[in-house]
């Protein structure tokens, strides 16, 4: 295989609503002969190589759209060549056609599964979709590979801790999941007595069903959980919250009435 070499064209602004982060484009070096990927013919691989060679030069250049025409014919002589792909993705990334350097990417890693180039390439396709979560998984595939400098991998930190900080403000973990939020807990005292506040977010469904129907409870909250709660706002606020240990107006805050 061709060694690896680290061809910076341009460190391009990203700039999102919590954090601006500095996006790297490492392009695979130009190729000979020796460095057929293993896979396919030989001689269409060699056929191919001027196409590649040349699209190279028009991207230092930066023509970018005569560089992608040059991948493409490289491609279309050749098609299992990863560092073709890599270098495809960035000239559409350049002309702002991001889902086609989605693709390209995808195509990259699925051509050469070890590289870290081109898991951190697609890692930046995708952070710049906002497509955090499965970023924050290219990010982290490409530091497990060999071979990959550690400012790399300073840069793929920070944009992880970036984006773990616009998502949390969105409400979701870095893997994309939902995060809980708090319980809501009621603080009226017992027979006018202080007393530690009731967790209601353990009430089962079929508890907020009775209250909505003014039956009685045998429990001292009102529904089940915060999502039930906020499609079914009527009937808590129908049941008469002071029959029961639930905080009104603490839940109503939740609820957006206030």
């Amino acid at each position: 295989m061709k060694s690896k070499q680290q061809f910076v064209i341009k460190r391009a602004l990203l700039a999102t609503s919590a954090f601006v982060t500095l996006l790297t484009f490492t392009l695979s070096p130009a190729a000979d002969a020796e460095g057929f990927p293993g896979k396919g013919n030989r001689m269409k691989y060699a056929d191919a190589l001027p196409h590649y060679n040349l699209g190279n030069k028009y991207l230092a250049k930066e023509w970018y759209e005569k560089a992608a025409e040059k991948y493409i014919d490289a491609i279309n002589i050749y098609p299992y060549d990863a560092d073709v792909y890599l270098n495809l993705a960035v000239a559409y990334r350049k002309m702002g056609h991001l889902p086609e350097a989605e693709e390209a990417s995808r195509k990259a890693v699925e051509m050469n599964d070890s590289d870290w180039t081109g898991w951190a390439n697609l890692g930046n396709m995708l952070m710049a979709q906002e497509k955090f979560p499965e970023a924050y998984k290219c990010f982290v595939r490409a530091m497990k590979c060999d071979g990959i400098p550690q400012e790399e991998k300073t840069h793929m930190e920070s944009n992880i801790d970036g984006m773990k900080k616009i998502l949390k403000a969105r409400g979701y973990t870095i893997e994309g999941k939902e995060i809980a939020p708090p319980a809501v807990t009621g603080v009226k005292p017992a027979g006018g007595k202080s007393g530690a506040p009731t967790k209601t977010a353990g009430a089962s469904s079929k508890t907020a069903h009775r209250a909505a129907a003014g039956a009685p409870s045998s429990s001292s909250a009102s529904s089940s959980s915060p999502r039930s709660h906020k499609t079914s706002a009527g009937a808590l606020q129908s049941a008469g919250a002071k029959d029961s240990d639930l905080n009104k107006g603490a839940y109503d805050q939740w609820l957006g009435a206030q």
